[in-house]
C-alpha cells in the first residue's frame, strides 16, 4: 500500500486507460438480444395403471438426451426452413448448408438442475429474430418428438401383435401335449397342487429308508452275537449282557427261562404306566393347589411307593440273574442272539425284494415324469411371455396419442426489449478491475526493479524514524584537509550549510537534547564523516564546548579529513597504562576551531572492537561528558560491529542515508539491527537530495564529497560519479539564489 501511495500516478493512469478502453468497447460493440423459452418433458409411468392415468415420472435420466436432441442437426434444419426471411439476419453471408451450424453457435440449451425443465435461449443481433429463432426451434423439436414416438409406437404394436399370435399357437400345442402325457402316466401320477407326484417313486423311497434301518438292525444283531460268543469264550460276566444288550422281547424269554412269569412283567408295566400318570398329575396339582395341599402330597406318596417297588423288583431281578451259573446262562444268551440275527436277516431280505420291485416300476415311469415336468415348465414360461406381450400392447395403446413422451411449453419466447450484451455495468466493472490489476502489477514490477527511497516520507514510513535534516550537495572547497575542509567554518553564511544548523536544532529537541551522539551510516561512502565534522562545527559556533571523536579506527576518515594522520589519538589513549583522563588529554587536539577539540583515531590497532568494548572506553566517554558540553563520535558503518558497541554507550545514534546509493532493504536491516540491540536511533539524515526540474519527482544523487573509504574508496575522498536520477526536494527561492 505504501508503494501504491507513492506510485499512485501509475495506478490512476492504468485505471483511466482501462475505463477508456472499456468505454470504446461498449460504444463499438454491436448490441446482442436474447430470447428464451422453457419446456417441461415428462415420461409416462411404467409401474401401475393408476400411475399412468394420474401422473408421470420425471425422466431425469434422459434429460441429457433430450437436451442434445434440441440442438441436433435434424431439428435445426427444420427450424431454419420454417424461419421467415426477416428473421435470418444472423445468417446473412453464410452458405445455406451452413445455416444449422450458424444457428447452433447462438443457441443455448440447458437443463435446470434437479428438474425436467429445458431452457432454450438464442442470442441474435435483432430482437425479433431472436424470438423467431427460439419459436422455430421449439416447434421443430415438438414436431420431431411427436413423429418419432408415434412411428415407434406403431412399429412396436405390429411386432407385439405378431408375437402374441405366435405365443398363443405354441400355448395350445403345449397344453395338448401335456394332456397326452398325463393320460399315459395314469394313476401313478397324482396331483398335489400344481405339481405331479410319482407314487412308485415315493414307495421306492420309503422302502429304501426301511431297508437302511433293517440293514443297521442286522449289523447290530450280528455284533451282539459276536460280543456274546466272545464273552462266553472268555468267561466274562454274562449277567450284564442279559440285562443291557438284549431287547425287550429277548428279555421276556430270559425271564421265563429263569423262572419269572409273564404276570410279573405285566404288573411291572402297569406300575410304570401308573407312575408316569402320577407324575403328570403331580405337576398339574402343584400348579393348581400348591405344595402344601393334601392332594399333591398324596400323589407324591403314590409316586414314591411305585419307585420303591420298581427298584426292589429290579434288585431282585439282578440277584436272580447273578445266581445263574455261567454254564446255565451262556447257552440261553447265545441262542437268543442267534434268533435275533436270523430275524433281522429275514426282515432285510424281504425289504430288499420289495425295494427292487418298486425301483423297477419307478424307473419305467421316470421318462414319462421327466417329459411331464418339461412340458409344465415350458407351458409356464409361454404363459409368462404371453402376459408380458399383452401388457406391452396395452401400454402402447394407452400412450399412442401422447407419443409416450409428453412435452409442455412452460414459457413461450418473447421479443426482448433490452440488449443482454454489452452491459454497461459489467463492462465498467471489468474495465475497472483490469485497470486496477494492471496498475498494481506495474507498481509491483517497479518495486522489484527500483529498491530506493523515493521521498523523505517514505524513509520515515519504511524505517519508523524521523528525518532530522536533508543535506544537499556541497560545493567543493579549495582545501582538502584540515579545518579549512569544513564547510560551515569556511562558508558560514552559505545556504548549503543551513541544513547542519537544522540538524543541530532537531537534535537539541530530541530526547531533551542528547549530549553524546554517534554519527553512522548503513554502508561506507554515505558521507557520515562530513556530516559529523560539520555538525561538530555548528555546535562549536553556538558556543558549546564540543569534542569530536574519530572512533573508526579501521578506516579513520575524520582523521584524514582534518589532516591528523600518524598522530596519537583514541587507540593510543585506550592502549595506554596510565589514567584515562591523562591519556585522553594528551591525545586530544585542542582548539581546532573555536570551542572544538578533536580526538583522532590514532594508529590503527589490531583489535579495535575489543578496545571499544573495554572499560577504558567507557571511562573516556565519562571524562568527555564531564569536560565538554557536546560529544560527537564518528563511528564505522553499521555493518561493522564497532557501531553497535559504541551506540550502547551513548544517548543516541544519527543514521546517515544517501538515498540514491543505499537500498531500502539494506537501510531497513541496519535500523532493525540497532533496534534488536536496544541502541536508540534518534533519526535519519538524508545526504545529497538535490533540486531538479520537477518538484514532485524524486530521484537520487551521491554521497558526500568526504565519504567513507570502504570498498576501494579513498579515505576521505568522493566515490566515483555515476549518472543516476537524483532526489528532488523543494528548495526555497532564496536558497536557490544563494
Amino acid at each position: 500500500m505504501r508503494a501504491v501511495r507513492y506510485r499512485k500516478a501509475v495506478v490512476i493512469t492504468t485505471v483511466a486507460a482501462g475505463l477508456l478502453l472499456g468505454g470504446l468497447y461498449y460504444a463499438t460493440t454491436p448490441r446482442m438480444y436474447q430470447s428464451d423459452a422453457s419446456l417441461l418433458i415428462l415420461q409416462a409411468g411404467e409401474d401401475t395403471f393408476s400411475t399412468r392415468m394420474t401422473g408421470e415420472r420425471v425422466a431425469k435420466d434422459l434429460m441429457a438426451t433430450y437436451r442434445n436432441m434440441v440442438g441436433s442437426e435434424v431439428v435445426l434444419e427444420k427450424a431454419v426452413q420454417a424461419l421467415p426471411a426477416e428473421a435470418r439476419i444472423d445468417l446473412n453471408g453464410t452458405p445455406e448448408k451452413e445455416w444449422p451450424k450458424q444457428v447452433a453457435k447462438g443457441l443455448t440449451v440447458r437443463n435446470v438442475r434437479g428438474t425436467n425443465v429445458l431452457e432454450i435461449a438464442y442470442l441474435s443481433k435483432d430482437a425479433r429474430a431472436a424470438a423467431a429463432v427460439v419459436d422455430a426451434v421449439v416447434t421443430a423439436y415438438l414436431d420431431f418428438m411427436d413423429a418419432m414416438h408415434k412411428s415407434t409406437a406403431q412399429e412396436l404394436l405390429q411386432i407385439l401383435t405378431k408375437e402374441k399370435a405366435g405365443l398363443e399357437q405354441q400355448l395350445r400345442q403345449r397344453e395338448s401335449n401335456l394332456i397326452d402325457v398325463r393320460s399315459r402316466a395314469g394313476e401313478l401320477v397324482l396331483r398335489e397342487g400344481q405339481e405331479g407326484v410319482n407314487v412308485a417313486v415315493k414307495r421306492a423311497m420309503s422302502l429304501n429308508q426301511a431297508l437302511i434301518a433293517a440293514h443297521e438292525k442286522r449289523l447290530e444283531a450280528q455284533s451282539q452275537l459276536a460280543a456274546v460268543e466272545a464273552a462266553v469264550r472268555n468267561r466274562e460276566e454274562l449277567p450284564r449282557y442279559a440285562l443291557t444288550m438284549l431287547d425287550n422281547a429277548g428279555r421276556e424269554v430270559l425271564l421265563q427261562r429263569i423262572g419269572l412269569s409273564n404276570h410279573d412283567a405285566m404288573a411291572v408295566s402297569r406300575v410304570i404306566e401308573q407312575l408316569l400318570a402320577n407324575r403328570a398329575k403331580l405337576q398339574s396339582e402343584l400348579e393348581l393347589f400348591g405344595p402344601a395341599h393334601h392332594r399333591p402330597r398324596e400323589t407324591q406318596e403314590q409316586i414314591r411307593a411305585a419307585e420303591q417297588y420298581l427298584e426292589s423288583r429290579q434288585a431282585a431281578l439282578r440277584d436272580r440273574v447273578q445266581q445263574l451259573s455261567h454254564e446255565e446262562l451262556a447257552p440261553i444268551l447265545v441262542q437268543m442272539a442267534r434268533q435275533q440275527l436270523e430275524q433281522a436277516q429275514a426282515h432285510e431280505r424281504a425289504l430288499m425284494a420289495s425295494y427292487e420291485k418298486e425301483k423297477e416300476s419307478a424307473i419305467g415311469l421316470d421318462r414319462t415324469m421327466a417329459e411331464l415336468e418339461i412340458l409344465e415348465l415350458e407351458l409356464k414360461r409361454l404363459r409368462g411371455f404371453h402376459d408380458v406381450v399383452l401388457q406391452r400392447i396395452k401400454d402402447i395403446d394407452l400412450g399412442r396419442e401422447s407419443g409416450m413422451i409428453r412435452t409442455a411449453i412452460l414459457s413461450r419466447p418473447q421479443v426482448p426489449l433490452r440488449p443482454v450484451w454489452p452491459r454497461l455495468s459489467v463492462v465498467g466493472l471489468v474495465s475497472l478491475v483490469l485497470g486496477l490489476a494492471a496498475g498494481l502489477g506495474g507498481v509491483y514490477v517497479q518495486e522489484l526493479l527500483d529498491d530506493r527511497f523515493r521521498s523523505p516520507e517514505e524513509v520515515q514510513t519504511q524505517l519508523g524514524l524521523p528525518v532530522l535534516a536533508m543535506v544537499g550537495r556541497l560545493t567543493p572547497l579549495e582545501s582538502a584537509a584540515g579545518p579549512e575542509a569544513i564547510h560551515v567554518h569556511v562558508r558560514q553564511e552559505a545556504a548549503e550549510t543551513e541544513p547542519f544548523r537544522t540538524l543541530r536544532t532537531a537534535l537539541g529537541l530530541a530526547h531533551g537534547g542528547a549530549e553524546r551522539l554517534v554519527i553512522t551510516s548503513s554502508e561506507p561512502g554515505d558521507g557520515k564523516t562530513t556530516i559529523a565534522a560539520n555538525l561538530a562545527a555548528v555546535y562549536a559556533q553556538s558556543g558549546k564546548r564540543t569534542l569530536l571523536i574519530d572512533a573508526d579506527m579501521r578506516h579513520p576518515g575524520l582523521t584524514a579529513l582534518l589532516g591528523m594522520r600518524r598522530q596519537p589519538g583514541l587507540s593510543t589513549a585506550l592502549n595506554a597504562e596510565g589514567p584515562v583522563p591523562d591519556s585522553a588529554v594528551a591525545c586530544t587536539h585542542g582548539s581546532v576551531l573555536p570551542n572544538l577539540d578533536v580526538l583522532p583515531a590514532g594508529p590503527r590497532p589490531v583489535n579495535p572492537a575489543e578496545l571499544l568494548e573495554g572499560r577504558r572506553f567507557s571511562e573516556l566517554l565519562a571524562w568527555a561528558e564531564t569536560n565538554y558540553d557536546q560529544v560527537l563520535i564518528d563511528s564505522p558503518p553499521i555493518l561493522v560491529s564497532d557501531a553497535a558497541i559504541i551506540g550502547r554507550r551513548v544517548e543516541g545514534v544519527v543514521l546517515t542515508i544517501q538515498p540514491e546509493k543505499n537500498s531500502r532493504r539494506t537501510v531497513a536491516r541496519a535500523a532493525a539491527s540497532f533496534a534488536a540491540m536496544s541502541v536508540p536511533v534518534l533519526g535519519v539524515v538524508l545526504n545529497r537530495p538535490t533540486a531538479g526540474k520537477d518538484d514532485d519527482a524524486y530521484g537520487y544523487g551521491y554521497g558526500y564529497g568526504y565519504g567513507y573509504g570502504y570498498g576501494g574508496e579513498d579515505e576521505g575522498g568522493d566515490p566515483p560519479a555515476m549518472s543516476r536520477p537524483r532526489l528532488v526536494m523543494k528548495v526555497p527561492p532564496t536558497e536557490k539564489a544563494a
